[in-house]
């Protein structure tokens, strides 16, 4: 048995072919299929090409939920439908605040860099081992439910074993 595809539609907002204030805003909605065991760099990859463009590092994807909310790339994963489209904002690094000269410490990019890899790295780990960690956790409920159930037999038992005659007759006449 396959798992069927996930459809997904984007509408694809181009802010980085702005060149000026009055200029019109290219907004495109597209419909793409993906395959639910797409990994994060497929997935980027995916968008890369959907939008006709490079992963060359000078624009950045901003994926957003119908209501405008920032969303995680994982999350296109679920699929939408043609009324509540997923937005795909593209833009230019520093296409609404440029940074001013000299303001940033030589060697604090490279280092804000790392430290961005590092955070992917673990985000995309995180998501990957979601998961497995149900998985874990339903594992160690029944562990628990398991270890639990011993004791109380071990208590039956002994409940058994030092409860007087005349209370087993009360228990047993109750019943």
């Amino acid at each position: 048995m396959g798992i069927s595809k996930i459809r997904v539609c984007v509408q694809i907002r181009r802010y980085d072919l702005l060149e000026g204030e009055n200029d019109k805003l290219q907004t495109i909605l597209q419909q793409v299929t993906l395959e639910p065991e797409l990994t994060f760099d497929d997935l980027r990859l995916a968008l890369f090409c959907l939008v006709g463009i490079e992963d060359d590092g000078s624009r950045v994807l901003k994926i957003r939920r119908h209501d405008n909310n920032l969303i995680p790339v994982s999350t296109l994963l679920n699929g939408s439908s043609k009324d509540k489209p997923f937005i795909v904002d593209v833009v230019r690094i520093h296409q609404y605040c440029l940074p001013k000269e000299r303001s940033i410490p030589p060697g604090y990019v490279e280092a804000l860099s790392l430290k961005l890899n590092n955070l992917e790295k673990r985000m995309i780990l995180v998501e990957n081992e979601l998961p497995e960690l149900e998985a874990l956790r339903i594992a160690a409920i029944e562990d628990a439910a398991s270890q639990l159930g011993s004791c109380v037999n071990f208590l039956d038992r002994r409940l058994d074993e030092l409860a007087p005659p005349h209370w087993k007759a009360q228990i047993g006449s109750s019943i």
